[in-house]
């Protein structure tokens, strides 16, 4: 059995025994990670209340779920996904259960703010890399001229969207990671996560201009992960 095989039967094969011992709905208290976070999201001219929402409650569960790995790692209840970790959570924010806790629209100041209680154990991720499996065995079988044009999912799904992009940059295919990217950012062109990928793959053609600018715009849009690379870079190249 290939090794691909292999690791999608054992992640099946643990689903079963997470259900089995209670992981999946009722996960005991020692697997699972109760968090509350929040994020504002600074809307665009183009969007709709629906992507701001959507991408503000994206960036919340986003943050819980980084958190959520963060201490399930430590406690060796997670393994570590290397250069699979942003494919997979994305998927995984995209599809954690959350209660909102607060959400506020203000047009004034064009924000967009949600606050959410999640609570997020192994089974999560492990959810999250098999659908990341399943969805990298579709986009196998593109065809070049599909690969180019790039067609967008229908709705908002930001997580999967996000995804897909970071699965082209994870297996170096950094011009059709820039060519999606220019045109998932027509659909959400105030996204700063957006512009952060765009960042690494512009790295990866060693197009140094074209990736300071993409981390400049990320880091305008509140992207702080954006704005921390920006401080580390020598000034000439800022």
């Amino acid at each position: 059995m290939p090794p691909s095989l292999k690791h999608f039967a054992l992640l099946v094969l643990l689903i079963v025994l997470g259900t089995a011992n209670g992981m999946a709905g009722e996960t005991p208290e020692g697997d699972r990670i109760a968090l509350v976070t929040d994020f504002t999201y600074h809307r665009g001219a183009t969007d709709s209340i629906a992507e701001a929402k959507a991408l503000a409650l994206f960036g919340a569960k986003l943050k819980a779920v980084r958190l959520a790995a963060k201490y399930l790692t430590h406690k060796g209840l997670l393994e570590h996904y290397e250069k699979k970790e942003n494919e997979i959570f994305c998927l995984a924010a995209g599809t954690i259960p959350v209660d909102v806790l607060d959400e506020r629209v203000d047009k004034q100041r064009g924000t967009c703010y949600v606050k959410i209680r999640s609570q997020i154990s192994n089974v999560d991720f492990i959810r999250a890399h098999i659908e990341d499996l399943e969805a990298e065995k579709r986009e196998a079988h593109f065809s070049y001229s599909r690969e180019m044009e790039q067609p967008l999912m229908p709705g908002i799904e930001p997580g999967r969207e996000l995804s897909r992009a970071y699965r082209y940059i994870r297996k170096q295919q950094w011009r059709i990671a820039i060519i999606y990217l220019d045109h998932l950012q027509k659909k959400y062109p105030a996204w700063g996560d957006l512009y952060l990928a765009k960042a690494i793959a512009f790295y990866g053609i060693n197009d140094r201009e074209e990736m300071m600018t993409a981390l400049q715009r990320a880091c305008r849009l509140d992207n702080q992960e954006a704005c921390q690379e920006l401080q580390s870079f020598p000034s000439d190249l800022s």
